[in-house]
């Protein structure tokens, strides 16, 4: 009956995964890891276990300098591939987040800023992924059961996340951590960029995270 019949994907929405070759990547990590664990306080004895942020300012703090390259050169690549008309950018907050198991994060998105990104520092099997929320809000109006979950009807996706990979994502992108079904720390390195015009006045995060310890 049909010549052809397809399904023609339009206004897809994009992750840009960049993935350190092995070596850089175990040797960043490594340093992350131990940069961390001087920089952070230890956890109070007796804590409920959660995820500790660290303060938003890592990209001021000379010992995540070759980490912080690396986002600014991955973001740069996204808003050459987006053929963005710009003068330049800015992160304009990158904190730590350290998962203890058991440990989630709530669907959220980042406010006021272009991009966002995650790298990958420590990732334990079950606690090594990172799930986005289909975007498109008038998609509940209507919702027929479904005889099984695929790409036309998700309203998740999950997104493999090992040690070494960074993602970049819109900043408006709603996404949520899974809990930590390790029984180790699962650890990550968030970043938010913005256009330099617009980072000055509206794009510092809004929240606040662990002080790090002054020598």
């Amino acid at each position: 009956m049909f010549e052809e019949a397809i399904a023609q994907p339009i206004f897809p929405t994009h992750l840009w995964i960049h993935k350190l070759k092995g070596e850089h990547a175990v040797e960043i990590n490594t340093a992350a890891l131990q940069n961390l664990s001087q920089l952070l306080p230890a956890p109070k004895t007796g804590a409920p276990a959660g995820t500790r942020q660290s303060s938003q300012d890592l990209h001021l703090v000379p010992e995540f300098a070759e980490l912080v390259a690396v986002f600014q050169r991955a973001t740069r690549g996204v808003l050459d591939a987006m053929q963005a008309d710009y003068e330049d950018f800015e992160i304009t907050g990158c904190w730590a987040n350290i998962g203890a198991p058991g440990s989630q994060h709530s669907m959220h998105s980042h406010a006021n800023n272009f991009l966002s990104g995650v790298y990958y520092v420590k990732t334990p099997p079950g606690a090594d992924s990172i799930s986005f929320r289909d975007p498109r809000e008038q998609r509940s109006i209507l919702q027929p059961q479904y005889r099984e979950t695929n790409q036309f009807n998700v309203a998740v996706q999950n997104i493999a996340a090992e040690a070494g990979s960074l993602i970049i994502f819109p900043s408006w992108l709603r996404h949520s951590v899974p809990p930590n079904r390790s029984a180790e720390e699962r650890v990550s390195i968030s970043f938010n960029a913005m256009f330099s015009n617009f980072s000055g006045t509206i794009s510092r995060p809004r929240w606040s995270g662990i002080p790090l310890k002054k020598d």
